[in-house]
């Protein structure tokens, strides 16, 4: 592939950045606007802010404090298209972007990919979760297991509500008949209240083929997994896609413990054992605590960090706790992370839903601490010793391999080396050039 090497401005479009937010999109956007500023582009970052953390701005202004973050109205769950095309236009008539990349477009829908479209401005896509399939990104079903995304939409507006904070409606969505009707009016009502157009609530009942459509006119879709990509094929019709995984920042590579690894067992009253990443039930720090408990480790030390935004989950999650050993450290500065991760002995990644390779792993391994996880798609690819797999959403089956470890420890290399931010940026660079006409 021929880069193209002339500089170039790229517009970064995501629900959330800046204002304190910094999860697996936001680090992943970071190193892309860093990457490309060291290398001469410019790189201008379009986001939301569907958590309300600073005020309401105009489209397009700049954010306080934070240089070239421009601020993008939200819409919330609902949101497909999100802003009219025409409204977008004054941004990309003033930016005057080379390339438009949108990553998790979750509260602001694909509005903008249309508008780059229409101004002959070549798209760029990355799939960060599973939001192009399942409203809810997991794809996670109220009944259990994992949802195939071929439903009806009211089955996905059933599923959002059975999820939902208020105890009430959650309830509904388990009443045939009656749950058709309240969490439909209920969750329209709110979209347009809160600034949604009537032919927005009309694409959300045609969701997925509104999206697959999107998709399908990008001129390149990256995935961050094999994992996403066997997921998303079936639904794309041009064969632009491509698999570049997740770099990681120079920082993680120094942080690499140096000292042998020990292959004799490990008293587990002396291990620490570590999640990183939101509290939130899909996740699985859950089933972490559970299998502890069921293993009668009182004294080992379990070390949680991350912050969530479901209370009533994180009440479940002390409950697990009383009388355990666990550390709950809330959100950790990203740059504190590695020393944390060095600090563990084991990090235990416990997803319950089809990730896309989730950075931790990677950071887990680029440091030289061994990792057990879920047997989900975009983890499992990562961990060449598949011992250190267990089932899904199962804590005995954790149980039994934090045991089996513990008898044998054992740290084997990731399936495939990890990669820098450097390489990932190169490779994305290509993507653009590629999508820009050079070959």
């Amino acid at each position: 592939m021929r880069y193209d090497r002339r500089r170039m401005k790229v517009l970064l479009a995501t629900m959330q950045f800046g204002r304190g937010y910094g999860q697996g999109t936001e680090r992943y956007l970071a190193m892309l606007a860093d990457g490309l500023s060291r290398r001469g582009h410019e790189a201008v970052i379009l986001a939301g802010d569907p958590e309300r953390r600073g005020p309401a701005l105009p489209l397009g202004t700049e954010f306080e404090q934070e240089p070239r973050v421009l601020y993008y109205p939200t819409h919330g769950r609902l949101s497909v298209q999100g802003l009219a095309p025409r409204r977008l236009m004054p941004v990309l008539e003033r930016e005057q972007p080379d390339v438009v990349h949108v990553a998790n477009p979750g509260h602001i829908g694909v509005g903008l990919m249309h508008a780059a479209r229409a101004r002959a401005v070549p798209v760029v896509v990355t799939v960060m979760d599973y939001w192009w399939l399942c409203p809810k990104h997991t794809l996670l079903h109220y009944r259990g297991g994992i949802c195939d995304s071929d439903v009806p939409w009211l089955e996905c507006i059933r599923c959002t509500g059975a999820s939902d904070r208020r105890r009430w409606l959650r309830a509904v969505a388990h009443v045939p008949g009656l749950s058709e009707i309240v969490i439909p009016a209920l969750y329209f009502t709110r979209a347009l209240c809160g600034g949604s157009s009537p032919a927005e609530i009309v694409r959300w009942a045609r969701r997925q083929r509104f999206l697959t459509a999107a998709l399908n006119s990008a001129n390149a879709v990256i995935c961050l997994s094999q994992g996403a990509r066997a997921r998303l094929t079936p639904r794309l019709s041009h064969p632009r896609l491509h698999t570049i995984v997740v770099g990681l920042e120079p920082r993680w590579f120094g942080a690499r413990r140096s000292e042998r690894w020990d292959p004799a067992p490990r008293d587990p009253a002396k291990l620490t054992l570590g999640f990183v990443g939101a509290l939130a039930e899909h996740k699985g720090p859950h089933l972490l605590l559970d299998a502890v408990r069921q293993l009668g480790w009182t004294a080992t030390r379990v070390r949680l960090a991350g912050g969530g935004t479901d209370a009533r989950y994180e009440r479940r999650l002390r409950a697990l706790a009383d009388g355990l050993n666990v550390e709950l450290l809330g959100r950790v500065p990203s740059e504190q992370v590695p020393a944390l991760l060095a600090g563990l002995d084991l990090l235990v990644v416990p997803s319950i839903w089809p990730e896309n390779l989730p950075q931790t792993v990677l950071e887990a391994q680029a440091v030289g601490v061994p990792v057990v996880a879920s047997r989900v798609d975009g983890i499992s690819e990562a961990i060449s010793d598949p011992t250190l797999l267990f089932d899904v959403g199962s804590a005995p089956s954790l149980a039994r391999c934090l045991a089996g470890w513990t008898a044998a420890p054992r740290n084997p290399p990731p399936a495939t080396p990890v990669r820098t931010a450097d390489e990932m940026v190169a490779q994305t660079l290509g993507v653009y050039a590629a999508a820009r006409g050079g070959d």
